[in-house]
C-alpha cells in the first residue's frame, strides 16, 4: 500500500468532498475504514477511519479522518495516499462513478414502479375477487349489477334453448337408428 505524509491541517477537509462530501460511496469498501496499516492515529489518540474521497478533484483518492467525525469527533484529516496524476484516469473515475450513480437512481424509480405496479395488481385481484363471489351468491357490487340482471333474466330461456338442442339432438339420433 503507497502512503504518503499524512496531514492533520483541518483546512484540507475540501480536498476530500469537494461537493460537499453528501453523495454516498459509488462501490462498497473492500476493507473496514479501520482495517489498514500502520496505525495513525487521530487529534483524539484513536485510530483514524479510511475514507474514499469521490470529489471531482480526487475521485477514488482514499484519505484519513477522525471515526467519529460524524457524530464530533476531532478535525484530523489527511490524505493516505497521493494525487492521481493522469487527467485521464481522473475523468475515468468520475464519469464511472457518475455512470453508477445514474444507474442506482434508475434502479430506485424502478423498484418504485415495480412496488406501484404489484400493489395495482394485488387490488385488482382483489376486487376481481369479490365480483366473483358476488356473481357466484347471485349478487353483485362495482356497477356489475346489470350484468347479472340481464342474465338472470335470459336464464329460463337460456336453459329452454339448452333443452331444446338436447331434444333435437335425441330426436337426429333416434330418426338414424343409432339409440
Amino acid at each position: 500500500m503507497a502512503s504518503s505524509a499524512v496531514s492533520g491541517d483541518s483546512a484540507n477537509s475540501a480536498w476530500c468532498f469537494g461537493d460537499g462530501g453528501s453523495r454516498r460511496s459509488p462501490i462498497p469498501y473492500r476493507t473496514g475504514p479501520l482495517d489498514y496499516t500502520p496505525f495513525v492515529a487521530c487529534h483524539c489518540g484513536q485510530k483514524a477511519a479510511l475514507w474514499i474521497s469521490w470529489s471531482d478533484k480526487n475521485p477514488g483518492r482514499r484519505y484519513l479522518k477522525c471515526y467519529h467525525a460524524r457524530s464530533g469527533g476531532c478535525k484530523f484529516i489527511g490524505w493516505y495516499e497521493g494525487r492521481i496524476e493522469s487527467g485521464f484516469v481522473r475523468g475515468l473515475l468520475v464519469d464511472l462513478r457518475d455512470a453508477i450513480w445514474a444507474l442506482k437512481k434508475e434502479r430506485a424509480g424502478l423498484q418504485e414502479q415495480l412496488s406501484d405496479a404489484v400493489k395495482k395488481i394485488e387490488e385488482q385481484k382483489l376486487q376481481m375477487g369479490k365480483l366473483l363471489v358476488a356473481l357466484e351468491e347471485g349478487r353483485c357490487t362495482h356497477g356489475e349489477s346489470g350484468r347479472v340482471e340481464t342474465v338472470e333474466k335470459k336464464r329460463p330461456w337460456l336453459i329452454a334453448e339448452g333443452f331444446a338442442i338436447a331434444a333435437v339432438m335425441v330426436f337426429k339420433l333416434v330418426s338414424m337408428g343409432q339409440v
